[in-house]
C-alpha cells in the first residue's frame, strides 16, 4: 500500500492564542485551532528561515485542556512632538480568551525539516511570543491514505457536518519578502475549526485523510493541500 513519508512532531505549552481574524476591538477571541499561516510561522521560527507552502504539506491536531478568560496589562503609547511617549492615562487592560495546557501534533512531509526541531534556531511559540512551547517528540512516520476515519481537532476546508467547531475565514499564508512594504495575504479560504477542548474524535469522510502508522487504528489526520 502506498504511503507518504513524514515527520511527526509533538509540542506542548501552558498557553496558546490564535486571534480570530475578524475581531479587532473588545475581548480578543481565539480560534479553536491555529491557522496554517500560524503553523508556517512556527516552523519558520524553528528553521531560522521562511518556510512557505511549496516547502511542505502540513497535517495537525491541536488539543487544549480549557479555553478561558485572561486579563493582560498593556502599555499604551502616544506619538507627540515626533516622539513616542507613555500615554497620559497610564496602562490599559485587555481581555482575551486563550487556550490552557495545550498539545500540538504536527505532521510535515518535508523530511529535511526534522533538523529544524532537533536543533531549533528560535523558540517555538503557540501564537504570541509569550506562549512558549517545548518539543516533546520527533519521529519519522508513514501516512497511509484513507477515505474516512476518526479525526481529531484540526482545520478542515468547508464545513464538516455533526462536528462541533467554528467557521472561520483566514489566509493560508503571508508573503513578507519586500522590505518596507506590508505583508501580502496568500490564498484566503473558509474553514471549519474543530473544538480543541473536546476529547472526542469524530468519524469523518473527506479528501486528504491519512492514517499515521504511530496512531491508533482508524485514527486519521487531515493533510492540507495548498492551492494557489
Amino acid at each position: 500500500m502506498s504511503f507518504i513519508p513524514a515527520i511527526h512532531i509533538q509540542l506542548e505549552s501552558f498557553t496558546a492564542f490564535f486571534r480570530h481574524p475578524l475581531t479587532i476591538s473588545g475581548t480578543q477571541v481565539t480560534m479553536p485551532t491555529p491557522s496554517y499561516s500560524t503553523l508556517l510561522g512556527l516552523i519558520s521560527a524553528c528553521a531560522g528561515k521562511i518556510i512557505s507552502p511549496k516547502d511542505t504539506r502540513i497535517g495537525f491536531e491541536f488539543w487544549s485542556r480549557s479555553t478561558d478568560n485572561e486579563i493582560e496589562r498593556t502599555e499604551r503609547l502616544v506619538y507627540e512632538k515626533e516622539k513616542l511617549k507613555s500615554h497620559r492615562e497610564g496602562s490599559g487592560i485587555l481581555n482575551r480568551k486563550i487556550h490552557f495546557k495545550t498539545r500540538l501534533e504536527l505532521y510535515l512531509t518535508n523530511l529535511e525539516l526534522k533538523d529544524a526541531f532537533e536543533n531549533p534556531t528560535n523558540a517555538p511559540c503557540m501564537g504570541r511570543s509569550q506562549d512558549l512551547a517545548w518539543i516533546t517528540l520527533i519521529k519519522n512516520v508513514k501516512l497511509y491514505p484513507q477515505e474516512s476515519g476518526n479525526l481529531g481537532p484540526t482545520l478542515v476546508p468547508g464545513f464538516v457536518e455533526n462536528v462541533p467547531g467554528m467557521l472561520v475565514r483566514c489566509a493560508d499564508w503571508y508573503e513578507n519578502t519586500t522590505f518596507g512594504f506590508t505583508r501580502l495575504a496568500g490564498k484566503i479560504g473558509k474553514y471549519h475549526a474543530m473544538l480543541s477542548t473536546s476529547e472526542t474524535r469524530f468519524d469523518v469522510t473527506t479528501k486528504n485523510l491519512y492514517h499515521p502508522d504511530d496512531a491508533k487504528d482508524n485514527d486519521v489526520v487531515y493533510l492540507h493541500n495548498w492551492t494557489n
